[in-house]
């Protein structure tokens, strides 16, 4: 984010008071991924539902128990293996 703002800038919160609305934008398939213990669950999940609501093509997936960087920090461990199993899956199943 740009020095001085806050976290209700666009590139942190799309949905603030200073973002323009996504309603009317095309949007390519979102896929948003999350920890269950992740500090910003409930905003990823928010994002993930208000996206939906509008229409949007958009797979959540939350992953129990993990938190931020979960599948970065024991890259090869099965969670992580997991993770990029459906990163494939997703870019596979929404490309043309």
């Amino acid at each position: 984010m740009p020095i001085g703002e806050t976290r209700d800038h666009p590139l942190a919160n799309p949905f603030g008071p200073s973002s323009r609305s996504l309603e009317t934008l095309i949007l390519d398939p979102i896929l948003v991924m999350v920890g269950g213990k992740e500090l910003l669950k409930d905003r990823a999940e928010d994002y993930a539902k208000r996206l939906k609501e509008m229409g949007k093509k958009i797979k959540y997936v939350e992953f129990e128990g993990k938190e931020h960087g979960f599948f970065t920090n024991d890259p090869y461990s099965d969670v992580s293996s997991e993770t990029l199993q459906l990163i494939e899956r997703f870019m596979i199943e929404n490309s043309s």
